[in-house]
């Protein structure tokens, strides 16, 4: 109902508390007459790799010059995405240093389900490789507001509710300029953050009990 997409199979879908880089996640994206939602790869591999055996681990791409990286121009013109949460997690480096990261996790204060700015890209098996074709996604970031700040330098892009339907809209496609225009940090005011249990160091460990 928030994103006003048709669930078909994501209508069952579980609540997740800890999800890690190179699993699924839901990434929604515009559509002809309605918007769609699908499971991604969380960490992008270029549509352009020749294998995907050995790339890098595109989980984040920062905002700031991300018109002119390889892996991520083409797809900020044309396919951009929304990727639904109610919080994210950043380590805060402990003081004094040395001893274990503090996890906390931040969300709206408003406790609202909201976009963090994805974009995504489809990689096709090439030179006679068998193996499927695999949807990928990755998540924008910029430098932390004040209310992050103090836990981690980067947070992801929140988009303002209003703005979500501009970043998919194809309408934008190859203005670059008024594309990036909307990648503005969420106002400060508009988060909240607490510590919560390091048991979500580890993947294997999912439940609401994570945030306590």
């Amino acid at each position: 109902e928030r994103f006003d997409f048709d669930p078909g199979d994501l209508a069952t879908l579980a609540p997740r508390y800890n999800v890690a880089p190179t699993q699924n996640v839901v990434v929604v994206r515009g559509g002809a007459e309605r918007r769609v939602a699908s499971f991604m790869r969380w960490g992008l591999v270029p549509a352009w790799a020749k294998t995907r055996a050995g790339l890098p681990q595109l989980i984040n791409a920062r905002s700031e010059g991300i018109a002119s990286k390889p892996a991520f121009r083409a797809p900020l013109r044309r396919q951009r995405c929304l990727i639904p949460a109610d919080g994210f997690y950043e380590w805060q480096a402990p003081a004094p240093p040395g001893k274990r990261k503090i996890p906390h996790w931040i969300g709206l204060a408003s406790s609202e389900v909201f976009a963090m700015a994805g974009l995504w890209s489809v990689w096709q098996p090439k030179d006679g490789e068998v193996a499927e074709p695999l949807h990928s996604c990755v998540i924008l970031t910029a430098a932390a507001n004040e209310a992050v700040h103090a836990i981690h330098e980067r947070m992801p892009v929140i988009l303002p509710r209003d703005a979500e339907s501009a970043w998919l809209d194809p309408a934008l496609d190859g203005n670059v300029e008024a594309i990036l225009a909307l990648l503005a940090p969420v106002a400060a005011s508009a988060l909240s953050a607490h510590p919560v249990s390091t048991r979500v160091n580890s993947v294997r460990n999912d439940g609401p009990d994570l945030l306590a």
